[in-house]
């Protein structure tokens, strides 16, 4: 039988610690798997920078952003990164290189005013003359397209703004009208029915 200290350390951590592998006991996820960026084997920060990383700067530059914004939206994305202590002993993020560059493909593009063949949301309320909520349910059923832009502001920087396709919200506005007017047609016809029936009666 085993003592309470001969029991079998077969679990690995980082650093290579050797830990004890039985039920009810949990370490925390930074004993297991170090943390984020740092390496798993030794348990520190790297010293050298990867081969496929760039700095939150470089990756600024390809996301059209400022550094910090570029680390809380690479972080929100879960793009791989490496922390490393660089010669100045400066603790730097390095991040995926070519995950970096799908990201900012799949970004809304940058505009400085309106385009031409697009309406803003309150346009489109308006030509609609529905709620913001319907607005929403015809982007769902897939009758209206939502294109998103970062529309660039001096004061305010970037902003994700929603715009529609000018033709298509028309289009939809037709037909919403066209069913409108078909439904007053049934209900009209409805009335006149009740009421030959009652006459009849």
């Amino acid at each position: 039988m085993l003592g309470p200290n001969k029991l079998p350390r077969t679990l690995r951590g980082v650093g290579g610690i050797k830990l004890i592998d039985m039920p009810g006991v949990i370490y925390p996820p930074e004993v297991l798997t170090g943390k984020g960026g740092w390496g798993r084997r030794r348990g520190h920060v790297f010293r050298e920078a990867p081969e496929w990383g760039i700095t939150s700067a470089g990756a600024a530059q390809i996301l059209g952003c400022t550094a910090s914004a570029a680390r809380c939206t690479l972080s929100r994305h879960r793009v791989k990164c490496r922390k490393v202590l660089d010669a100045d002993n400066i603790m730097r993020l390095y991040w995926h290189r070519e995950q970096v560059e799908d990201l900012a493909k799949r970004r809304a593009p940058v505009v400085e005013a309106q385009p031409k063949k697009l309406i803003s949301v309150q346009e489109a309320l308006k030509i609609l003359g529905v709620s913001r909520s319907s607005l929403h349910r015809y982007c769902s059923k897939g009758m209206l397209t939502e294109v998103k832009v970062r529309y660039s502001s001096s004061a305010r920087g970037l902003r994700l703004k929603s715009y529609y396709i000018k033709s298509e919200t028309i289009k939809l506005q037709r037909h919403l009208q066209a069913m409108r007017k078909k439904q007053e047609e049934l209900s009209r016809m409805r009335a006149n029915w009740q009421g030959k029936r009652q006459e009849e009666r």
